[in-house]
Parts: structure tokens; C-alpha cells; sequence
């Protein structure tokens, strides 16, 4: 049944067709006034917009709320909860097919939807709301148990699915070591990243204080996959760099560098190219090195406060004053109750001072 509904939603003309009011007036200038700063009228008419029956502006309603609804009184904001009387994530839902997938980020406790709905997200252009989907599912199931037809060949990215190998690998307890070893030696057949980086992390490259590789399993997939072990090493030191940015632990900025090439063609990654090249155009390059050596990878930073992609893409976005801020605000957590005086700002700023400036300039 779930892959029934999976290829219906995939199928749906509906995912690909313009969303209706995009161009009225009546939301694209208050959608345009809330990305651009804090007035709260914006979010007031886009309110009346979505009553009005403005699909659009229904679809807006909730992220231009999450953004402005702090700027209203609390009494004004009880009124804003509700599409003429009907919930605000139950209109959004209703309202589009992609929508429906995403729900506004409710996982629900079908995991085996959840997965679906991830599938049906990157198929419709949601790249980060269905990594962000694909991690709660990873994070609640482990990744075990059968995995549908097609899972690798979903557009999620390699250290996501790389995770789903490297659990496999570290337990026996729900995957016999033979069945893993298995799907191991296909995914390195398939010369598929993501085995790489689960070898390398289940190997501990990337850190100094693990207990010693199983060098006799090891052994055995290479030569089951027929891979020289020189060419095995060559390619799990590669990837080191992205196990480590993916701990979220600070790295240096040579790790940094070497990571944003691994992760430079990924949807997920687009809202920092962006930031980046918008915020610090002299130094893009450095921005974006400076962001991953103290922050890590930007996926699912912002996915819930960024409106879907058919209102605005990513890039575009990601631009403007309100998307930078989202995401410059985002580092809050790491740096601390004080930004100006964090030892991570600081190591930010020996990298890129102007994305440390600009870091500082939003924090509340």
C-alpha cells in the first residue's frame, strides 16, 4: 500500500504545476515586504490573503508567522492560528501535494510513511525538508530492518546514507555482520560515496581515541569487491573530512575546505553557497569554509522557517535579508549567551571576518 501511494504522489500532475496567487498582488507584495524586514502588516495580509482563498498565501501563512508573529500582540496572533476557523498546518496541508508531504516537518509514527513522504519531497524539489525527513527516520529506526526498493538510488545525500551503512557496521544485533558485509560489498561495487564514508567512520579515521579497525573484515570486503587495498585506503582517507564536519565538532580550516568540495554539488548545501556569495561576495569562498569549520553542514538549519521552493527557490532565498538571517542566526547555540566574546566566533573570523561580522550584526 505505501508504495502504491508513493508513485500516486509521484505522479501527480499536481506537484508540478505553478501554485495558484503566486502573482496576485494581494500576497506577493506583503511575502516580499516579510523577506525583506519585520512588518508585522505583512503577515496580517497574507492572513487575509489565505481567507480570501489565496493558495499561496495559505502556503506562506505558516513560515511569514514563524518570522513575524513575535511583532504582534498576543490576542492578534490567536486569530492569525486559523485559515477561516480550519488550522493553520491542517490548511497548509490541504492546500498542496507537496505540503501534505512535508506537514510542515510532523514526523507522525509511521516511519515507513515518513520515509515515503521523504522519497516524495526530494522527487517534488524539497531536497532539504526530505534530508530532513530521511535523518528523523535514520534517528528513530537506526536505518535496520528491510529497506524499500530504490532506497539507494534516492538523491539523499551520501553522509546521510552513509549513516545507514556505518549503523549497520557498529551492530549486529538487528543486521547479521554476513547480511551488512553483503549490502557493504554491493554499495562498493556500485562505487556508491556513501559506503566510503560509512568505512571510514567505522573504521575511526577520524578520530584518535577509538579502539583498533577490524582489519580482517575490512580485508575481506575489499577483496570480495575487488578493490586493491591501496585503492580501499586511498578512498577512505578521502572522506575523512566529511566524517568529521559531520560530527559537528569545530574543525580546521583545511578539513573545512576539503569537506565543501565533497559537499559543493548538494541541494543542502545551496543555502550557505548562497549566503555566502550574497553576504561576503569578496570572500565566498572563505565564508563558506569558515561557516563549515565552526558550524558543520548547513542542512536543516532553516528547512522549517524556508518557505517551499515552488514560492521561492533556495538560492533566491537564501539572498535575502530574511533567509541570511535565519541561517546567520542559527550559530546562536554554539556561540553561546556571548557572541562578541565566543573563542568560535573568534576562529570564524580568522578564517572570514566578514562572515563573522555578519554573524555577530543578527544575533539578538
Amino acid at each position: 500500500m505505501r508504495a502504491f501511494l508513493l508513485a500516486l504522489i509521484l505522479t501527480t500532475p499536481a506537484l508540478a504545476d505553478p501554485i495558484p496567487g503566486t502573482d496576485d498582488p494581494a500576497f506577493r507584495a506583503p511575502f516580499d515586504r516579510a523577506l525583506q524586514g519585520d512588518d508585522p502588516t505583512a503577515l496580517t495580509e497574507i492572513h487575509a490573503a489565505a481567507e480570501a482563498g489565496n493558495t499561496a498565501a495559505i502556503l506562506a501563512l505558516p513560515v511569514v508567522s514563524e518570522w513575524l508573529r513575535s511583532t504582534l500582540p498576543f490576542a492578534e496572533r490567536k486569530k492569525l492560528a486559523r485559515v477561516n476557523g480550519t488550522a493553520v498546518p491542517d490548511a497548509f496541508a490541504a492546500a498542496d501535494p507537496i505540503a501534505a508531504l512535508w506537514r510542515l516537518g510532523d514526523p507522525g509514527t509511521d516511519m515507513g510513511a515518513l520515509l515515503s513522504r521523504a522519497f516524495g519531497l526530494y522527487a517534488a524539489g524539497e531536497p532539504d525538508k526530505a534530508t530532513s525527513l530521511y535523518m528523523i527516520w535514520l534517528n528513530q529506526t537506526g536505518g535496520f530492518g528491510p529497506l524499500p526498493d530504490g532506497f539507494f538510488d534516492q538523491p539523499a545525500p551520501d553522509w546521510a546514507t552513509a549513516h545507514v551503512l556505518w549503523g549497520r557496521l557498529n551492530d549486529t544485533t538487528f543486521e547479521p555482520a554476513v547480511e551488512t558485509d553483503a549490502l557493504v560489498v554491493d554499495r562498493l561495487k556500485a562505487d556508491d560515496p556513501a559506503a566510503w564514508i560509512a568505512l571510514a567512520g567505522f573504521a575511526g579515521l577520524h578520530r584518535s581515541d577509538g579502539p583498533p579497525a577490524d582489519t580482517a573484515r575490512f580485508a575481506a570486503l575489499f577483496v570480495a569487491a575487488g578493490i586493491p587495498k591501496e585503492e580501499a585506503a586511498r578512498r577512505m582517507q578521502a572522506v575523512v573530512p566529511v566524517v568529521k564536519v559531520m560530527r559537528y565538532e569545530p574543525v580546521d580550516a583545511a578539513t573545512a575546505k576539503a569537506a565543501v568540495e565533497a559537499f559543493r554539488s548538494e541541494p543542502e548545501f545551496q543555502p550557505l553557497l548562497a549566503l555566502c556569495t550574497s553576504t561576503c561576495p569578496a570572500t565566498a569562498d572563505a565564508c563558506t569554509t569558515a561557516f563549515v569549520a565552526s558550524f558543520g553542514h548547513p542542512y536543516g538549519r532553516a528547512n522549517t522557517a524556508q518557505p517551499l521552493t515552488s514560492l521561492i527557490p533556495t538560492a533566491d532565498f537564501f539572498a535575502t535579508p530574511r533567509g541570511r538571517t535565519l541561517l546567520l542566526r542559527s550559530t546562536a547555540g554554539p556561540l553561546g549567551p556571548d557572541p562578541a566574546a565566543s573563542p568560535l566566533l573568534a576562529a570564524t573570523r580568522a578564517i572570514d571576518a566578514c562572515l563573522a561580522d555578519a554573524i555577530l550584526a543578527t544575533q539578538p
